[in-house]
């Protein structure tokens, strides 16, 4: 049976978004089910917190030199020499030498091939394009998302393998404990009012367009935005400002604690994306107790049911107090689906199939 070398450049970052959340949480729930198999966990050789496994060995490997490009050179070699079975939950983390076992969670970058672009951009997305290419090319197994990913992956790349549907889960939140009072003290100008909130980057996929003509368009209500601060660096909408909309409140990146805090106690949880392979948030949102304003594009339909509001998301003439009244099914039955064990057994499973096979 080969060793299992799974990427773990997302255990390094602070701040963690879809891509990494998916990464460090199946791995975790993964820990508590091997047996009788070889797993490390391979992170750069770099100061940060690691969590303590019972059965995944964690090896540093490769220092900051190489971070960057971490996974095309440190991983890929470590993986080369073990003779081991990499495992990379995104895309961006994969090897292009003998990928294993690689998650790819949309082809957004196929998505926004043909939009305009700045020359910089429009290089960044050809480079990606062309990594997801050998990636899919090269891999052993193709994991996504939705069902919605897993066609269009096949439809783009015209891939005739299967490919693994393993989700999203929410398990996560169960560990974050809101303290109430050192968030309204930081806080008390905005949790003494009622506010819609909303959570994410500042790509043009994500649509905080929607959220400014809404806002905009209700002056009285206000409108509580987290994620990445917006600045030149990472706004690849051009058109996107808050600057001078009074009800528009951005506070950057915030707490897992925090944004608990606000998921729980806003009016609505609003989630106007273009495009996502799964969308975590309203997930996360509806585990708090939120309603949630969800876009009806791409997957989200098929991942949220019945479960949440839909807005069409380039219609900004909305009654919005009329939409929050909209009825909705229970979201029970979303957190038996979507699990963080349920996808690590999954994985498990795919994990023991390969490994006794000679690849």
């Amino acid at each position: 049976m080969r060793k299992i070398v799974i990427n773990g450049k997302n255990f390094i970052k602070k701040n963690k978004r879809g891509t990494q959340r998916y990464t460090c949480e199946i791995i975790k729930s993964l820990d508590k089910y091997v047996k009788n198999i070889d797993i490390e966990l391979v992170v750069p050789n770099v100061t940060c917190e690691l969590p303590n496994f019972k059965n995944i060995k964690i090896v540093k490997y490769g220092g900051e030199i190489t971070l960057k490009g971490w996974q095309y050179t440190s991983f890929q070699w470590y993986c080369l020499k073990n003779n081991g079975i990499a495992v990379s939950l995104s895309a961006d983390g994969a090897p292009i030498i003998k990928p294993g076992i690689v998650a790819i969670h949309d082809i957004r970058y196929a998505r926004e091939k043909k939009e305009k672009k700045s020359l910089k951009a429009k290089i960044k997305n050809r480079y990606n394009l062309l990594i997801n290419l050998l990636i899919i090319k090269n891999a052993n197994k193709i994991i996504t998302v939705s069902d919605f990913s897993r066609k269009e992956i096949i439809n783009y790349y015209n891939y005739n393998k299967d490919i693994e549907i393993i989700y999203n889960g929410w398990e996560h939140l169960k560990n974050i404990k809101i303290n109430e009072d050192n968030i309204l003290k930081k806080y008390k100008n905005i949790v003494k009012k009622d506010f819609f909130f909303a959570l994410g980057g500042m790509e043009k996929n994500k649509n905080l367009k929607w959220i400014i003509k809404v806002a905009k368009r209700y002056p009285e209500k206000l409108f509580v935005l987290a994620g990445p601060p917006i600045d030149k660096t990472n706004v690849i909408d051009e058109n996107i400002t808050v600057e001078n909309i009074s009800n528009i409140i951005h506070l950057g990146y915030i707490s897992d604690e925090e944004i608990g805090y606000f998921m729980k106690n806003c009016k609505a949880f609003i989630f106007p994306s273009l495009y996502e392979g799964f969308g975590i948030p309203p997930l996360e949102a509806l585990y708090f107790g939120a309603k949630v304003i969800c876009s009806n594009s791409t997957c989200l339909p098929e991942i949220y049911k019945d479960c949440v509001i839909y807005i069409n998301p380039y219609d900004y003439e909305i009654n919005l107090d009329k939409l929050i009244n909209t009825k909705v099914e229970d979201s029970k039955c979303l957190f038996e689906i979507y699990s963080w064990e349920n996808s690590a057994k999954s994985l498990l499973k795919l994990i023991y199939n390969l490994s006794n096979k000679d690849m």
